[in-house]
């Protein structure tokens, strides 16, 4: 009798441990969709960080030879082609954004590090840079800050989702929400266009292209042989002899890179002026019209 009781409890106590086996497994699965939300965060934050890391590796190794220079240039530029093409719900990540960012910071390195090191540009002319620059950040920085307050409590916030529409509304794929008197959205500069902070974007496209030109040429004509254009404007003229020395070529293939960025916001730019500067002085000619009309 004393072996079958004790027989019993072993069995109890097999049952019990059992149990808790169970409940801890439950307990781990459980836990798993929080671990899963972790990972997603980390690939957030790596679609942020990933171009800080792509495009210095692309300019390292576009200093190899000319013929890497166009191949890699030709990839990102297609690369670019590629993203504005797909359908806009599956650009809502921050990678765009980071490699707008990333560009800039790159090129303004290279540039005071790199191309003034060399001692050929004035402090006269890195002061304009410098102002140009200067002004690009600023009307951006507004653009963004205008469009954060206006979809937060401005008068451009609409619902996070209605099935109808009203004839100055329009429900952005990317921020999923019902915005009133929209433009477009920018992915590259992850935020919406709306009729308050329109104004503030064409200023920054106008900087950026002013900042781009006059950066580039006075990198181009630093690094390669030059040849007077007009009075004082240089224009480059020999570049064969960068690859020889990396600094030189690094100075360069961002020369290059930053003459793409100049071609996308001068096509930006014509877009404004064919499409959206008309649609945004609409009412204000309107305006002028019923004035004149009584």
């Amino acid at each position: 009798m004393v072996i079958k009781k004790s027989q019993r409890d072993f069995d109890k106590i097999g049952r019990q441990s059992t149990l808790e086996m169970v409940n801890t497994t439950l307990t781990i699965q459980d836990i798993l969709p929080y671990g899963s939300t972790k990972s997603n965060h980390k690939k957030v934050d790596m679609d942020a960080v990933l171009p800080f890391i792509i495009l210095p590796l692309l300019l390292v190794l576009s200093t190899t030879s000319k013929l890497v220079t166009i191949i890699v240039m030709i990839f990102i530029g297609m690369g670019a082609l590629y993203v504005q093409s797909r359908p806009r719900q599956k650009n809502r990540s921050p990678f765009f954004y980071s490699w707008t960012l990333s560009s800039g910071i790159y090129m303004f390195l290279i540039f005071e590090l790199g191309i003034l090191r060399l001692l050929e540009i004035t402090q006269l002319e890195n002061f304009v840079f410098l102002l140009l620059l200067t002004s690009t950040c600023y009307f951006f920085y507004k653009m963004k800050a205008v469009a954060d307050f206006e979809l937060a409590t401005g008068t451009s916030k609409g619902k996070e989702y209605s099935p109808v529409l009203t004839s100055d509304s329009y429900y952005c794929q990317i921020c999923q929400i019902e915005v009133n008197e929209r433009f477009f959205h920018s992915i590259w500069w992850d935020c919406c266009v709306l009729r308050p902070n329109y104004i503030y974007f064409v200023a920054g496209q106008v900087f950026a292209f002013a900042t781009l030109l006059y950066g580039t040429n006075l990198g181009l004509t630093t690094v390669c042989q030059p040849f007077i254009l007009y009075g004082t404007i240089l224009m480059p003229e020999d570049c064969n002899d960068v690859y020889y020395e990396f600094d030189l070529a690094l100075c360069f293939v961002s020369c290059i890179y930053g003459l793409g960025y100049l071609l996308i916001t001068a096509l930006v730019l014509l877009r404004q002026v064919l499409i959206y500067i008309p649609k945004y002085s609409e009412p204000q000619w309107r305006k002028i019209i019923n004035v004149l009309t009584v």
